[in-house]
């Protein structure tokens, strides 16, 4: 997901004059909001039975914005004597009836207050049986919350002219993410389960559909009507299952025989053709950079109004057409919008995570390959500044006092989850392990964990494995601090030239303290190989690589003809951290940090204040500027660069 451009400073001069509108929460949100204590963990929902496949048939209502639908929900248990299914199932739905494949009526209770839907079936199933029930029903829509920060739909919205909107477009669209799809369709609403999908939706012959998967059939019905029929046959969660409904002029291209469709409005035709030019090349490249070739039939992007970013929903990406630009207007950042979004499908929608205290696998990993496909379209001076933007972001939440692991199950919603640390500092960490394993080790275990689990959920630990067998290296160690563990080092480094035996010694320091306070595991020291420059007095520069310990202090020394002209402690910024007395070139980036980058619901913690909601948006700073080329540890750019290795 990503999230429309808001600068720090400004929601920071807004903040502080008392101005933020706050946008209606859900009563979960709003009980967060009066509970300073530390939520409950939150685990893995279980489930008793597996969804094989949902099939949906949709006819809308514009006047009274309501969709009238049939589920025909298939299934197979996952314990004998099965008698009970229970679905999610939101408040703006009411079910109308049920009845099993051959048309006979069963009981069921919706109880609205707890979103569920629970059906008794006719007979106890066991686990070699598959099941089809269908479910008729409507659902109201839900429309986005607005404000500040840009919007996000919670289920299914529609927009269509007002007396004070005349120029409105006419327009259904949907979101899902996190488990917001219960409002349109009875589902188990949660990641772990995945299944295969198709939407069969009736509408006016004006209008566009625009769903999940390949296109099936178009069907004029003969009564102004068409019934178009889209087909989703590779499973995903159910929150990545969309439609989209207007009047749209469609872009096609392609990339390796697949289908490559943007739906544009007809009179933003020539700007959507000039900025939507190089998504096939962006699908090459990311075929390319993660070892896999785009896994689905086809891919599209849609354009709609009232959103507040980019949605990945599985083949078919949603993106605000207020970030779409004018021929005048520069395209970095619709091209990182589409970067970003289109990395999903490979990080989010072909491996997702088993639940969403795992998001960062799929925020992280889409903001990271992000960067890539920047830095391969614009060259090695962006990849620093997005480099630096990601830091930033990083450090300026920490500061205002969002501290917190990146995989953590004390939260109180999934929303909350959407923040610096599953976009920057996951995209960072991704950084750090490239650092560590190297180039080459580093393609191999990101081919290796997307090949393995491929339409599979997955968790932090998989991805671990894919890494270790990759490199041959055990790394428990880099994913306990980094990644499970909350902090950062805050490193003292100083040096000493000894001119009788020609020795420089560096000294490092950890002095980064724990929080006592803190309901989260932190690491005391850190462990991790760090990159030393040495320019001489000549202004020759050698870089060598060592391996700090998790210790408060450690000793390296280089025999060197002369006293230095200077040590850079971690030049390229490899690593989070901080280092003491150094004058860190992030806070020069303007309009970047943690506020620029907050979630719907999220809240903003300081240290002895009770949670404040303060916003219903998607993260990702500046349009998500990402992360940082990687040639450059094999390459030095500078005549007479030494590099010495002393890793271990």
């Amino acid at each position: 997901m990503f999230p429309a451009r808001l600068t720090a400073c400004s929601l920071a001069s807004f903040l502080l004059l008392g101005l933020v509108t706050l946008w209606p929460l859900r009563p979960v949100a709003l009980a967060q909001r009066a509970d300073p204590e530390a939520p409950p963990a939150q685990w893995t929902r279980i489930s008793d039975f597996d969804t094989q496949h949902l099939a949906l048939d949709l006819r809308f209502d514009w006047p009274t914005e309501t969709v009238h639908g049939t589920a025909r929900l298939t299934f197979k248990p996952v314990r004998s004597d099965f008698r009970r299914l229970t679905l999610d199932a939101g408040q703006p739905m009411t079910v109308l009836e049920v009845t099993t494949e051959s048309g006979a009526k069963l009981d069921f209770q919706h109880d609205k207050a707890a979103e569920k839907l629970t059906i008794s079936l006719d007979r106890g199933y066991g686990r070699s049986d598959t099941v089809t029930l269908v479910i008729t029903y409507q659902a109201r829509a839900t429309p986005p919350t607005g404000g500040l920060f840009g919007v996000f739909g919670t289920g299914l919205t529609f927009l269509r002219p007002t007396s004070t909107a005349s120029k409105r477009r006419y327009q259904i669209w949907s979101q899902g993410e996190t488990e917001y799809n219960r409002n349109w369709f009875p589902c188990f609403d949660f990641p772990s389960d995945k299944f295969t999908s198709e939407v069969r939706a009736t509408v006016e012959t004006p209008y566009t559909v625009i769903s999940n998967g390949r296109l099936v059939s178009d069907t004029d019905n003969g009564d102004g009507t068409h019934t178009v029929h889209w087909r989703m046959e590779q499973p995903h969660a159910s929150y990545l299952l969309s439609i989209a409904i207007g009047q749209y002029r469609v872009i096609t291209n392609e990339y390796d025989g697949i289908p490559v469709q943007s739906y544009v409005y007809p009179d933003r035709y020539a700007d959507a053709r000039r900025a939507f030019a190089n998504l096939p090349r962006m699908m090459a490249f990311l075929s390319t950079e993660t070892g896999i070739r785009y896994p689905y039939a086809k891919y599209a992007q849609t354009m709609i109004a009232e959103f507040g970013g980019g949605m990945e929903n599985i083949t078919t990406t949603h993106l605000a057409d207020n970030l779409l630009p004018r021929a005048h207007e520069e395209l970095d950042n619709i091209e990182a919008l589409q970067a970003h979004e289109l990395a999903h499908q490979w990080f989010g929608n072909l491996v997702t995570c088993r639940d969403w205290s795992e998001i960062w696998l799929s925020e992280g990993f889409a903001t990271y390959f992000e960067a890539l496909y920047m830095g391969e379209r614009f060259g090695m001076a962006r990849l620093r500044a997005i480099l630096a933007e990601h830091h930033a972001t990083y450090h300026q939440a920490w500061n205002e006092g969002l501290r917190r692991p990146m995989v953590t199950r004390q939260f109180a919603h999934p929303d909350l989850l959407f923040d610096a640390y599953a976009y920057s500092r996951g995209a960072l960490v991704l950084d750090m392990l490239r650092f560590v394993v190297g180039d080459e080790a580093w393609r191999e275990g990101i081919r290796h964990y997307l090949q393995r689990h491929q339409f599979q959920n997955v968790e932090t630990g998989d991805f671990r494995r894919a890494m270790e067998e990759a490199s041959g290296m055990g790394l428990d160690w880099f994913f306990d601090q980094w990644v499970y563990r909350m902090g950062h080092p805050v490193f003292e480094v100083t040096h000493r030239y000894d001119a009788d035996r020609r020795q420089l010694t560096v000294k490092v320091c950890q002095v980064q303290k724990p929080e006592p306070a803190s309901r989260h595991v932190q690491t005391e020291y850190f462990r991790t190989p760090v990159e030393v420059e040495i320019v001489s007095a000549q202004g020759r520069r050698q870089t060598v690589r060592w391996f700090v310990e998790a210790r408060a202090e450690q000793e390296f020394s280089l025999p060197l003809d002369a006293a230095p002209r200077a040590v850079r402690f971690d030049p390229q910024h490899r690593l989070i951290r901080e280092v003491v007395g150094e004058t860190a070139p992030l806070r020069e980036v303007a309009g970047v940090g943690w506020w620029g980058c907050q979630h719907r619901h999220q809240h903003w913690y300081q240290p002895g204040l009770s949670a404040t909601a303060v916003t219903h948006r998607r993260c990702n700073p500046l349009l998500s500027r990402v992360v940082f080329p990687h040639r450059h540890s094999q390459h030095c750019e500078d005549e007479g660069h030494e590099r010495t290795d002393f890793t271990r």
